[in-house]
């Protein structure tokens, strides 16, 4: 997948890396097309199986919540292995830049295949349901101390976290040389049920489960791609798994629902940027994304509807 802010590692700066890591010589190097921000490629060394993940350049202008994901994402795997999540073995991690200019880590290369590419079907499925619903439990007993990204700094309470994450969007936005009505539209809505806000707990929300981060292998989900974490309201979780709240919420748990939708639409609105170019198919399927989440979103809180 092309990206604005993959680096170009070589493969001497990979075999450095791998001697480094005493994981043995390398063989081979492949380029994994799966990632959209990040660069990632399976490597062979010494006759086992690698994935080695590499964080944009310094130099590489992203998004304000996208600054040190990957020591972020580093980070809650471990966390997530001490409550039972089923996550990649990290054999080796360098957030210092001392080998490339970048930060980097080596995982295990997972057998089976994407969840989105395993056709499961009827007990299989049931089962993997199963698993998801006991992965989102595991990340929501998890209680934060604080709310927001951790690498923006933590706030008191929910309000003043999403909102910072709001603003912080449109700055980016500006960044670019760009307008965000949208993105200020959401502000004035956060700002009108601020007091429904300041009452959600803080716990860890992943925002970033779908099929396309889960492995599937014998029965088993393994979670990859946890750089997207942070401290809040667990209703993040719900929006990737259907695109209108529950029947079963509140009117409260309905407008966080439709904020948050929101809140995603806002980043892929603004993504697009600092990744790609027009020329992509993946900036028209941030357009596309961003106009639905946009309409689901702000249509049901501007009308009331909850």
């Amino acid at each position: 997948m092309q990206s604005k802010t993959k680096y170009n590692i070589t493969p001497p700066q990979i075999r450095s890396i791998f001697a480094a890591a005493g994981l043995g010589d390398v063989t081979d190097v492949t380029p994994m097309s799966d990632g959209w921000y990040n660069n990632v490629l399976s490597v062979t060394a010494n006759g086992k199986d690698y994935v080695i993940k590499v964080a944009p350049e310094l130099t590489v202008k992203v998004l304000t919540h996208e600054h040190d994901l990957l020591r972020q994402e580093l980070r809650f795997i471990a966390l997530l292995r001490e409550h039972g999540v089923s996550v990649p073995k990290v054999y080796f991690g360098d957030c210092g830049k001392t080998l490339i200019p970048c930060d980097y880590f080596i995982m295990e290369k997972l057998g089976g295949a994407r969840l989105d590419k395993a056709n499961l079907k009827g007990e299989a499925k049931e089962q993997a349901d199963a698993q998801i619903h006991g992965i989102l439990d595991a990340f929501h007993g998890i209680k934060g101390e604080g709310f927001g990204y951790e690498q923006m700094g933590l706030e008191p309470n929910w309000y003043l976290a999403l909102r910072r994450m709001t603003q912080a969007l449109v700055d980016d936005c500006a960044g670019f040389g760009k307008s965000c009505r949208f993105g200020k539209k959401l502000l004035r809505y956060i700002d009108r049920h601020r007091a429904v806000l300041e009452s959600v707990e803080s716990v860890l929300v992943n925002f970033d489960l779908h099929s396309m981060n889960l492995f599937y292998d014998q029965g088993k989900l393994t979670l990859i791609d946890l750089e997207r974490c942070f401290w809040g309201d667990w209703i993040g979780d719900r929006i990737l798994r259907g695109y209108s709240p529950p029947k079963d919420f509140s009117r409260d748990e309905r407008i966080r629902f439709y904020l948050l939708e929101g809140y995603l639409g806002l980043i892929m609105y603004t993504e697009k940027y600092s990744r790609y170019r027009p020329w992509n198919m993946t900036w028209w399927l941030d357009v596309g994304g961003s106009l639905f989440f946009r309409l689901v979103s702000l249509t049901p809180l501007k009308n009331k509807l909850f």
